[in-house]
């Protein structure tokens, strides 16, 4: 069965048009194997989930995965289907994935209100926000092969406080990090994790901890 999911051509970045997903990587393989860069970019969410305990949550993908397989990668991430919003992605994932209700906020003072609202309920809703959007261009290994890969990428940061399943239903498990143990991990065995991760965890490490110190309180 097809699956559409939104699209993007690098040349007119600001309308998205439906395309299915396998189509859109075997062009974009074959672009680059052509002229070793891409041409389109698929619109995704990534999230990056914290616990109570102040630990970022990541999973470790399955060997039999297309896409990065064996590698450590973020805590979920989803194409978003054509005709859907990014913010409906992420509610959708969080009760197909850990069968739990979502509320998605889009700045600051409503997420620390309704995080502040809803902190004794944390095992029971995931409190997310929203915070950028970007256009990246990242290396991914698809079927044991280095290809680059354009992703219009909205980014999500939330709290969960429950056990965990595994976040993705073909992953081999789940890992918990604290931020400092992350980065030395990260610089002793680099090949281990998805570059997109790594991309992410050095653009917004600072983010993230300011995020960690505010759940601490």
């Amino acid at each position: 069965m097809s699956e559409l999911v939104n699209v993007i051509s690098l040349d007119n970045p600001y309308i998205s048009f439906p395309m299915d997903r396998k189509a859109f990587y075997s062009e974009q393989i074959e672009e680059f194997q052509k002229n070793w860069k891409p041409t389109k970019a698929v619109e995704i969410v990534n999230i990056f989930l914290f616990n109570k305990e102040w630990q970022l949550i990541l999973q470790k993908r399955s060997n039999s995965k297309t896409h990065n397989p064996n590698l450590i990668d973020k805590s979920i991430w989803w194409h978003i289907d054509y005709g859907n919003s990014p913010n409906f992605t992420v509610m959708l994932e969080t009760v197909q994935e850990l069968q739990v209700p979502s509320i998605v906020l889009n700045n600051d003072d409503d997420f620390n209100k309704t995080l502040n609202l809803l902190k004794d309920y944390t095992a029971t809703t995931a409190v997310i926000k929203n915070f950028w959007t970007q256009l990246v261009h990242i290396d991914k290994i698809i079927d044991w092969k280095n290809i680059e890969i354009s992703n219009k990428t909205h980014l999500y940061i939330w709290v969960y406080d429950w056990s965990i399943r595994n976040v993705d239903k073909e992953a081999k498990g789940v890992l918990f990090y604290y931020l400092d143990e992350l980065d030395d991990e990260i610089k002793k065995f680099e090949s281990t994790f998805t570059w997109d991760l790594i991309y992410y965890i050095k653009k917004y490490r600072e983010y993230f901890e300011d995020f960690v110190n505010q759940i601490k309180k």
